[in-house]
């Protein structure tokens, strides 16, 4: 065994994590070149964004319940409900009716919360810059 900055690393072992490690804190051998990381990167990014779209789907079914948050008494609440329409609306994944945008509009200018007013200025500025998402026809 072998040390690697104060680690125990054994020669036989090939993982490029740790020879990328290596290499950047200026341990590396220099008949061995860093190895490529992209294929990594872009597994975990592919995952990432796989998990990114399963929570803003579960984000957007729970449209009815957040306009019903919006009245709560809770600051912190009403803020997030704004929020989550910040999010919906940057990933256009919002289907924003008029209720939608009558309550932003009513948490942005009648709000006696100050970060409320700003959360839902926010999503008011998110819903206009990124759009909606046109609702379905039953």
């Amino acid at each position: 065994m072998t040390t690697m900055a104060g680690a125990a690393v054994r020669p036989q072992q090939d993982d490029a994590r740790l020879r990328a490690l290596a290499f950047w804190t200026g341990h590396h051998q220099a008949h061995q070149p860093a190895p490529r990381l992209a294929p990594v990167i872009a597994a975990e990014q592919a995952a990432r964004d796989e998990a990114r779209v399963a929570r803003i789907g579960e984000l957007a079914r729970m449209v009815p319940e957040l306009k019903k948050m919006a009245d709560d008494p809770r600051p912190q609440v009403r803020a997030t409900v704004a929020r989550c329409f910040a999010i919906l609306a940057t990933a256009r994944q919002l289907v924003a009716d008029r209720e939608i945008w009558r309550i932003l509009l009513g948490l942005s200018k009648y709000d006696a919360d100050p970060a409320v007013r700003a959360s839902a200025e926010a999503a008011l500025v998110a819903l206009e810059r990124h759009g909606t998402v046109a609702a379905k026809a039953s």
